[in-house]
C-alpha cells in the first residue's frame, strides 16, 4: 500500500502549535527549576523537525520573534535582588564607552558639532 500524503494544517495552527509547545516547554523547564528560556529555545528546536513547508516563508519573521521572546523571558526572570554592583558596570561600561569613542571619532575625525556628536 501506498503512504498517504502527509496532511497540510493551516499556517495559523502550526505557528499557534509552536507558542504552545514554548509555552509547555517553559512551563515544563520552570517546575523543574530550570530557566524556562532554554525550554523555549528546546521547543523551537525540536518543532524544527516538524515545520510545514508553508512555514518557511515566515520563518525570517519566526526567528526574530522567537529571538526576542526569549531575550524578554530571560530578562524577565532576572530579579533586583540578583544585579550587584560589579555586574551593573560590567553591563553599562562597554556600552558607554563605546557611545564615548563614537562620539568623539564624529566630532575630531567627521569634525561633527559637539551637539552632533
Amino acid at each position: 500500500p501506498m503512504p498517504s500524503p502527509p496532511l497540510d494544517y493551516p499556517v495559523q495552527l502550526g505557528i499557534a502549535y509552536l507558542f504552545l509547545a514554548g509555552y509547555f516547554f517553559r512551563t515544563l523547564f520552570v517546575n523543574l527549576r530550570l530557566p524556562g528560556s532554554v525550554g523555549v529555545i528546546v521547543s523551537g528546536f525540536i518543532y524544527s523537525f516538524f515545520f510545514q513547508e508553508d512555514l518557511f516563508w515566515a520563518r525570517d519573521k519566526l526567528q526574530s520573534l522567537a529571538f526576542f521572546l526569549v531575550l524578554l523571558t530571560a530578562g524577565l526572570e532576572i530579579k533586583f535582588q540578583d544585579l550587584k554592583l560589579h555586574v551593573f558596570l560590567l553591563a553599562m561600561a562597554p556600552s558607554s564607552l563605546e557611545v564615548l569613542a563614537i562620539s568623539v571619532y564624529s566630532m575630531f575625525i567627521l569634525e561633527f558639532s559637539l551637539m552632533e556628536g
